[in-house]
């Protein structure tokens, strides 16, 4: 909470200013309030956000069992670098979801935009897992730093669609890969500022107003993913299910 304060601080001057999605929405007048494009990448995205929570690793997790299979977890102390493969049981694609910062010290390693240590971490265990796993494309996600990491990732290797989540802007863009990468973010959370002011990918980037309270309050994972969870469920059984199993509250 500290460590977000700081960040808050440093972000005042701007974080209330407004951002939009850059694409123009369509069928607006849906029962559920939400436009077309933002159901369809609801659905496209909740599985991920969930992964993207369940990463911290606090007492709360999302029933994701009957959707993805643990394969392995990353971890470094040293830089406090955390992250977990899975297997989409389905249809057998590979996920890599990044922790995003959880202290002082990964703030520090993942954060730095000139070491960028967590970002190289990230690379290192991806190209090991590639080569382990034999899978020639994956999907990488996360939260927060764990999302910067996943978009480091995206820029720099082939066939790595990035789904993130309020995402950090520390990544650097060597290669330009010209692979996918949906950026969703809340519309006055924490790291609006930094965005602004560093480069930003090749990406869809949606700004969604999903929660309510101020910029620490809207940049929690957990309620990103009930909010994309929720809207999933007007279109898809397998999110309308998740609902009733994580106790998600409808609105």
């Amino acid at each position: 909470m500290r460590l977000l304060k700081f960040i808050l601080f440093l972000s005042l001057p701007v974080i209330f200013c407004n951002c939009r999605s850059r694409r123009d929405l369509t069928e607006c007048d849906h029962p559920s309030g939400w436009c077309k494009e933002i159901r369809n990448l609801s659905g496209k995205s909740w599985k991920y956000a969930q992964l993207s929570k369940n990463v911290y690793n606090k007492p709360f997790q999302f029933n994701l069992e009957k959707h993805f299979e643990k394969i392995e977890d990353f971890e470094n102390k040293d830089i406090d670098f955390f992250a977990t493969l899975y297997k989409d049981k389905l249809i057998g694609k590979y996920i890599f979801v990044f922790r995003g910062t959880d202290s002082f010290k990964d703030f520090k390693t993942g954060n730095n935009p000139f070491r960028q240590k967590q970002n190289k971490y990230g690379l290192l265990i991806y190209d090991k897992s590639k080569a382990k796993y034999n899978f020639s494309e994956c999907i990488v996600t996360g939260h927060s730093l764990g999302g910067g990491i996943a978009t480091h990732i995206s820029l720099n290797r082939e066939n790595a669609t990035a789904y993130t989540f309020n995402r950090s802007p520390v990544f650097r863009n060597k290669m330009n890969i010209k692979n996918d990468r949906y950026t969703i973010v809340e519309n006055g959370e924490i790291l609006k500022l930094p965005r602004l002011f560093g480069r930003e990918p090749n990406q869809l980037y949606t700004s969604i107003g999903c929660s309510k309270g101020g910029p620490i309050a809207q940049h929690d994972m957990k309620k990103l993913a009930d909010c994309l969870t929720r809207i999933a469920a007007n279109e898809d059984n397998d999110a309308k299910e998740s609902l009733l199993l994580n106790k998600i509250i409808t609105e």
